[in-house]
């Protein structure tokens, strides 16, 4: 006997990328924390590390959202077409993103920012591992 598809797992994606928005809240908090004890950058390092990491935040929300737009197996070339189109939106965020931030921002710590993108993009391929 065969078992019926799974319903879609919206919902748990939903829940994860509240998480995601607490870890992007604590990763600013400690951020701060840093610079204000150890740092003294004048907050340079946490606003760099903040935008970094709302950056990809963005990216991988705006992704979600082209992705479960349609649900259904009925709907199912919408939904590879979209995720073809999220991604494409996700990249073309990041680097016309990356571009303006570092064009109208200063001063401004490029370390700081890609560490605050990186520890966002990890954190997000640890919860998309835990949804599998």
């Amino acid at each position: 006997m065969t078992k019926p598809a799974k319903r879609t797992q919206k919902d748990k994606i939903g829940i994860y990328i509240k998480r995601q928005a607490w870890l992007l809240f604590i990763l600013i908090i400690v951020a701060w924390m840093i610079d204000i004890s150890w740092l003294h950058s004048q907050l340079i390092i946490a606003k760099s590390t903040a935008i970094g990491a709302l950056l990809s935040f963005i990216t991988q929300a705006v992704f979600a959202f082209f992705v479960f737009w349609y649900t259904g197996y009925r709907a199912r070339r919408h939904i590879v077409s979209l995720l073809y189109r999220g991604q494409m939106a996700k990249w073309l965020l990041t680097v016309f993103g990356f571009a303006l931030i570092f064009i109208t921002v200063q001063p401004l710590s490029a370390p700081a920012l890609f560490i605050g993108f990186m520890v966002m993009q990890i954190s997000h391929s640890w919860m998309l591992w835990h949804i599998r």
